[in-house]
């Protein structure tokens, strides 16, 4: 996993205003029957879509292992997901995608949520393997807003590049033609539409929870935050803004 440490100093903004995911995706998977075993959610941040999946789990082999190696949103998910440790369905590890700390051949299905743009192929694919159950699924979810045509996307869209600290596009996903390289047997891709609502603090926090923008201890963060304030202003109704986001998923196999 590549700079783990860019999302220090961000755990408290990432749990308050990042969006959550769909209940059709967690209703899709389950359909699949994908939620009945041991699954592992890599990259678990602080648990936004490991709590899709308790959400869905079902029987008595299920259970969740959230891998992360970002202490400060490691300690967020223990936390906020305390009385499901407590219950046994989950458990909590320091590791990346590379190295997962878990048993060989003990997961049927490992997740990734707004994570796998991060890994390196070659080793993650290694040790997905080492993991997966023979015939175990692979799951990459992305929420993103570019490419949904709606006046406020616009108008984000216009802060976060003028304050984005990337070269080129902005980091959100891996493209779908390069997708084999993290599943390499093939996958299918479904979407769900997810829209989010945001008051003006949440929207001040979602920026500080990306890492291509000034954190919330940097001084141009406040700066950020007034060019967020005029674009809330101009778009809000009823005290808040709708960012619409699409949710991807592809489901693959690693043979």
């Amino acid at each position: 996993m590549t700079n783990p440490d860019r999302f220090l100093g961000r755990a408290g903004v990432y749990a308050s205003a990042r969006p959550t995911y769909p209940p059709a995706l967690g209703e899709w998977l389950a359909g699949l029957g994908l939620l009945s075993g041991r699954v592992t959610d890599v990259g678990a941040g602080t648990g936004l879509f490991t709590r899709l999946l308790l959400a869905h789990g079902t029987g008595p082999d299920f259970a969740v292992d959230a891998v992360e190696p970002n202490p400060e949103m490691r300690a967020q998910l223990e936390t906020a997901l305390d009385h499901e440790v407590k219950a046994g369905r989950l458990r909590v590890h320091d590791g990346t995608s590379e190295a997962m700390s878990l048993a060989s051949a003990s997961v049927s299905l490992i997740t990734a949520a707004q994570a796998a743009h991060w890994f390196s192929p070659a080793p993650t694919v290694q040790e997905f393997r080492r993991v997966l159950v023979p015939g175990g699924r692979v799951l990459l979810v992305w929420n993103d807003w570019r490419g949904v045509d709606t006046p406020f996307n616009a108008a984000y869209r216009e802060v976060v590049t003028l304050f984005s600290r990337e070269d080129g596009e902005l980091i959100s996903r891996v493209p779908e033609q390069e997708l084999p390289a993290l599943m390499p047997g093939g996958f299918k891709t479904q979407a769900f539409d997810n829209p989010i609502p945001f008051t003006r603090e949440r929207l001040r926090a979602l920026s500080g929870s990306v890492s291509y923008l000034p954190s919330p201890n940097d001084p141009q963060f406040a700066v950020v935050g007034q060019h967020l304030d005029t674009a809330f202003k101009n778009h809000a109704v009823e005290n808040h803004v709708t960012l619409t986001y699409q949710t991807y998923a592809y489901l693959g196999r690693l043979d």
